[in-house]
């Protein structure tokens, strides 16, 4: 059975793209903590955790260029995502997968981002993937995670005239910090900021977090 989220973002690729790609413009909170997870991060790859069609995050963090032998691979499960990342952004690597069964080896990252990628599941979902991201960090390495913030879900079923079938969980701020301690990381900042305008109107939750032993 086709997981429904997968299916959604397959058949919104396009137009997805075409309205991220460049977000980043328009988020100075966004890039101030990008811009300190990049340079926290130790030497060797990042991963951007659930990339989307428009791989942009990824991209930001290429183009810092704080270390000149790092590597930034997008990971997305939706397959045109990624064919479209790839497009987009031709100096950058993609590989289709899934956050909670990432093909890659235990330890080898210094870094993942994941923007909005921990959104789609509850509570146990969350903490299988959260054990995936600890599980590909070397320790030491740096997380940094923003989700919606508040409690509670909401359910969606069209994007601008596109069905789909995803319901979007919503993160209480302490709660999720304790999860993100429990599968291994020490929680550095949590931090929340209120919608951009052009944005879903939830509170922004950002978790910056280091890789324990």
């Amino acid at each position: 059975m086709t997981d429904p989220v997968r299916a959604a973002f397959d058949r919104i690729a396009e137009q997805y793209a075409a309205d991220f790609a460049d977000e980043l413009t328009r988020k100075p909170w966004d890039v101030e903590r990008l811009r300190r997870f990049g340079a926290a991060c130790p030497p060797g790859p990042v991963l951007d955790v659930g990339c989307g069609a428009a791989g942009h995050v990824g991209r930001f963090v290429a183009d810092l260029g704080t270390r000149p032998d790092r590597a930034v691979i997008g990971v997305d499960f939706s397959e045109r995502s990624v064919i479209l990342a790839s497009r987009l952004n031709p100096t950058l690597s993609f590989v289709a997968a899934d956050v909670s069964a990432l093909p890659v080896a235990d330890g080898v990252c210094a870094g993942i981002v994941a923007f909005y990628s921990l959104i789609y599941g509850g509570d146990e979902a969350t903490a299988v993937m959260l054990a995936e991201l600890r599980r590909v960090l070397r320790d030491g390495g740096r997380l940094l995670v923003a989700v919606h913030g508040g409690t509670g879900a909401q359910r969606f079923t069209d994007y601008k005239g596109v069905a789909i079938a995803v319901e979007l969980h919503h993160r209480p701020p302490a709660a999720f910090a304790a999860q993100v301690r429990r599968a291994g990381f020490a929680v550095e900042s949590v931090e929340v900021r209120p919608p951009y305008a052009f944005e879903h109107a939830t509170e922004r939750l950002y978790v910056a977090a280091r890789a324990v032993s």
